[in-house]
């Protein structure tokens, strides 16, 4: 066990654990671990070793079919610091027993146990461990578990505190900015110049809305139109930078193909407005407010980094390419289109592209060529 607290990956752990149980003769055939964790949609997650297969980690997310199945499990205890449980599986079901137990059964357990694990803060995450032997865990076996619960409770924490980090910073800064930020680029600053399409999409109306809805249903207009933004612009490998009041920045770096990455930026906007589109049909049904947007896709160069103050920190991008996209975005109603382009982001991309014409744009020293896409070319 002194060597696995120094595997912080939880996979490994998890097969090193058992491998060390089992060289010392332990006939373990099942091991997980089960830890809650500070996430918006996820309530925990588990590691499962199983003899002959491996690990794998499963997530369980929030909602009320979780809370259910907790409530008819070992692991609810062992989250409470109690136990440790043990069940012998070798008698006839019970009624009301634990649901895990039938299907441990089903698979030829012959003994389960489950243990509380003890945090620093106070809190216990879970251990559990299951045989197929006649006759279970001996009497020994039994002690080592107990003996072991200090060292796995020091690695799942370890594992746990990593997690919550990075969790809470690809939920407000990003996945690849969050990673960014765990590697150590944290210095005010610091950055790179990178090409990327930018994203910028903005929510028409806002200050009415925010004027005649109730908070609830503002916050609840806001999801809806931000839902399918985000998942759009995930689903094709896009990085959401930030949200600014009604209005969402995202990048997709173009690495070595543009063209490739700009199509990914278009599925995405096709994916959104196809979403937003049914949002709006059920929306009109429940006879509640439309979400009307605007969208401009373009491409340059930004540079991505740190900026801000000697202890507040933005990671995100700047510069003329941003201001570029945010002023083609507010030409949206002029225009009557919900998705607009750059020239440049057409060039990059090569597809056929309507020409709206040729504006002048504040705070924009030439001219821009604005495009929207035809069916042709998304």
């Amino acid at each position: 066990m002194t060597e696995a607290r120094r595997r912080t990956d939880p996979n490994e752990f998890l097969e090193a654990f058992a491998h060390q149980l089992r060289a010392a003769g332990v006939d373990v055939a099942r091991i997980t671990t089960g830890v809650p964790i500070l996430h918006p949609q996820i309530f925990s997650f588990s590691g499962l070793w199983e003899l002959g297969k491996g690990t794998s980690e499963r997530l369980f997310r929030s909602g009320p079919d979780a809370t259910t199945t907790m409530l008819n499990s070992p692991i609810r205890i062992a989250y409470e610091g109690g136990g440790p449980v043990r069940c012998d599986l070798t008698l006839p079901p019970e009624p009301g027993e634990f649901a895990i137990l039938g299907d441990l059964r089903h698979e030829g357990f012959t003994d389960y146990i489950v243990h509380a694990v003890p945090f620093a803060d106070g809190s216990h995450k879970a251990l559990s461990l299951a045989t197929r032997r006649p006759g279970g865990f001996d009497a020994g076996e039994v002690a080592l578990f107990a003996a072991t619960i200090p060292a796995v409770a020091f690695n799942l924490e370890v594992q746990a505190l990593r997690r919550t980090a990075r969790t809470l910073l690809d939920t407000y800064v990003g996945q690849q900015s969050g990673g960014r930020v765990l590697e150590g680029q944290i210095r005010r600053g610091s950055g790179e110049t990178i090409r990327a399409v930018i994203w910028l999409c903005d929510l028409r109306g806002f200050t009415n809305l925010s004027e005649q809805l109730p908070r609830d249903e503002l916050i609840d207009l806001l999801n809806c139109y931000f839902g399918p933004m985000c998942d759009a612009v995930a689903g094709e490998g896009g990085e959401i930078l930030k949200f600014i009041g009604d209005a969402m920045l995202a990048i997709f770096p173009t690495g070595d193909d543009a063209a490739r990455t700009c199509a990914a930026a278009l599925r995405a906007a096709d994916k959104a407005q196809a979403a937003l589109a049914e949002e709006n049909h059920r929306r009109e049904t429940a006879h509640r407010p439309q979400i009307d947007y605007g969208l401009a896709l373009h491409v340059g160069d930004v540079m991505y980094g740190n900026i801000g103050s000697d202890t507040r920190l933005d990671f995100t991008v700047i510069g003329p390419a941003v201001n570029l996209t945010a002023r083609i975005e507010s030409m949206c109603r002029q225009l009557g289109r919900q998705l607009l382009l750059s020239a440049e982001f057409v060039e990059a991309s090569r597809i056929e592209a309507q020409s709206l014409g040729v504006f002048s744009l504040k705070g924009v020293g030439a001219d821009q060529e604005i495009f929207a896409p035809t069916a042709s070319g998304q």
